[in-house]
């Protein structure tokens, strides 16, 4: 560890996962969608750009686009009588 007032040296730099890491997990990983570095996929922040990688599905839930549907259908047949 780097004594404070001391630059670290250029093994003690982290430059994030080694090629060799990389070709160990290349079955699992994803690219950021910010900086398009290859992480892996587990992963919640990108140790690059520090972009937080979210595993939940853009847009609303399939059970409440059901819901909407159902309720317009009442409502349409509610009026239509």
């Amino acid at each position: 560890m780097p004594q404070r007032g001391h630059a670290p040296e250029p093994d003690e730099i982290d430059e994030g996962p080694s090629e060799e890491d990389l070709a160990a997990f290349s079955g699992v990983t994803r690219a950021c969608p910010e900086c398009k570095t290859e992480l892996h996929d587990d992963t919640e922040i990108c140790w690059k750009c520090g972009h937080a990688l979210s595993r939940a599905p853009k847009g609303a839930p399939a059970w409440a686009l059901a819901l909407a549907v159902l309720v317009i259908a009442i409502i349409a047949f509610a009026l239509l009588r």
